[in-house]
């Protein structure tokens, strides 16, 4: 999330090559019913059909607003209403062509590159650079999804083990060390929120689904507790969880906020994937064109 950007999160795409291959993933999310487009080549509504389809969808988030009965519920709707009152048919932009934009992001530290801490002995020290580069060895872009079980575990031993270790400064940002802290945090939230994705879940079911709500829940929390969950490094993971919880419009928001500092493939990915997952035909069309345009697919 950033790149890493939660490196979320906010850190863990469309473009089928065929019909066959749509088929099962809108089945899967329930979207037949919302007679969305059985692939991502399919033309956009002309501007007339997409701003009636605009106009009313407008005039209907407007009243929810009206009527909603708690403060989350009025946040999700008018960040729904935000985006959708700034598209322009027919005009959505592309990713930033300068992103991701490093600016003021912090590069996750590497315990082998970093003097040791006075109060950590040699033996333990070397303890945790062995777990980091196991971690990053197995949490890679190409083997994230294969290899979850492993990185769970690699990620909450460091955790346990930095949390334990290092100095009472590690609980904030003020040192390379604590930065350490909070990317094995990221990595151990991402891959716990990975573990929701369908195809996962056929390999390795989740067996108690109130453990793993709470595991996650807490894990995201410890984070968000340390980093005071405003740094762009992690906006991916913050992203997923609005996202889980059916806060779509504000995942689109923050995802839209955070353009410039995440990698292009992705920001246009979950752009067009929470626009489908919105059930806003329209927009999630003119979305996925872009995704493909740009030369991506979910296959790459």
């Amino acid at each position: 999330m950033a790149g890493h950007a939660l490196k979320p999160p906010l850190t863990d795409h469309a473009g089928c090559r065929c019909w066959t291959g749509l088929i099962v993933p809108l089945l899967a999310f329930g979207l037949v019913q919302l007679r969305l487009p059985t692939s991502s080549l399919a033309e956009a509504p002309s501007k007339v059909e997409a701003e009636h389809w605009q106009h009313q969808k407008l005039a209907s988030i407007a009243m929810r607003i009206q009527e909603a009965k708690s403060d989350d519920a009025r946040l999700e709707y008018s960040a729904r209403q935000s985006w959708l009152s700034r598209w322009k048919p027919g005009q959505m932009p592309s990713a930033p062509a300068d992103a991701p934009d490093q600016t003021g992001l912090v590069e996750e530290p590497r315990l082998q590159d970093l003097e040791r801490p006075e109060p950590v002995d040699a033996d333990a020290w070397q303890a945790m650079i062995d777990l980091q580069d196991r971690l990053l060895a197995s949490d890679t872009d190409d083997d994230r999804k294969a290899n979850l079980r492993k990185t769970i575990e690699l990620a909450s031993q460091l955790e346990a083990t930095l949390a334990a270790k290092l100095p009472t400064d590690s609980q904030s940002l003020s040192t390379p060390t604590s930065w350490a802290l909070a990317f094995t945090r990221y990595r151990l939230g991402r891959a716990l929120a990975y573990r929701e994705l369908p195809e996962v879940r056929e390999r390795w079911p989740i067996a108690d689904p109130g453990q793993y709500q709470a595991q996650l829940v807490a894990a995201v929390q410890r984070l968000t507790e340390q980093t005071k969950g405003d740094r762009r490094e992690f906006i991916l993971l913050q992203d997923r969880m609005f996202r889980r919880s059916g806060q779509k419009g504000r995942a689109l928001e923050l995802l839209e906020a955070n353009r410039h500092s995440i990698e292009p493939k992705w920001y246009l990915k979950k752009r067009r994937d929470l626009l489908q997952e919105l059930g806003w035909d329209p927009p999630y069309r003119e979305a996925a064109q872009r995704y493909l345009q740009a030369g991506y697919d979910d296959e790459s």
